[in-house]
C-alpha cells in the first residue's frame, strides 16, 4: 500500500494536534559551572589526599620491609639444647615429670618422641630434651 499526496495531513492540520511538551535538561546543563576558585580548590584537595596516601604506604611498606630480617620480633632466647642419658628403669612419662617445668606433662612427652624419632627408649640412649 502506497500513500499519496492527498492521504497526508496539511501542516496546519498537524499543529493543531500537536500536544505541548516539556523539555527536561539535566541538572550539569541547567547549573553554572563552578568558578575557577572552586576547581583548583578540588583539585588542590584530591592532590593532597593523593599524597598522603602515597606517604603512608611509603612508611607502611618502610616498616614491613624493615620487618624482614628474619628473626621474629617476639624470638624468645634460645635454649641450648638439653641431653639426657637414659637409665635403667626410666620412662619417657619418669623423664618428663622431673624435667617438664611448666608444661604439661603429656604435651612435654609428645614433644620429646618428637626430636628422638619414636617413642620407644633403651638405657644409655642419649635425648633430646625440649
Amino acid at each position: 500500500m502506497s500513500l499519496t499526496a492527498a492521504s497526508l495531513p496539511s501542516t496546519t492540520q498537524r499543529r493543531s494536534a500537536a500536544l505541548p511538551y516539556t523539555v527536561v535538561l539535566p541538572p550539569r546543563l541547567v547549573e553554572p559551572r563552578p568558578s575557577a576558585e572552586v576547581y583548583v580548590r578540588r583539585r588542590l584537595l584530591v592532590a593532597l589526599v593523593l599524597v598522603a596516601v602515597v606517604v603512608a604506604v611509603w612508611f607502611g611498606a618502610g616498616n614491613v620491609l624493615a620487618s624482614r630480617s628474619g628473626v621474629p620480633a617476639s624470638a624468645t632466647s634460645a635454649r641450648p639444647a638439653i641431653s639426657y642419658v637414659v637409665q635403667p628403669g626410666d620412662t619417657l612419662w619418669s623423664i618428663a615429670t622431673a624435667r617438664q617445668g611448666g608444661t604439661a606433662v603429656s604435651s612435654y612427652v609428645d614433644l620429646m618422641v618428637q626430636r628422638n624419632g619414636g617413642a620407644v627408649i633403651q638405657v644409655g640412649q642419649v635425648l633430646t630434651l625440649p
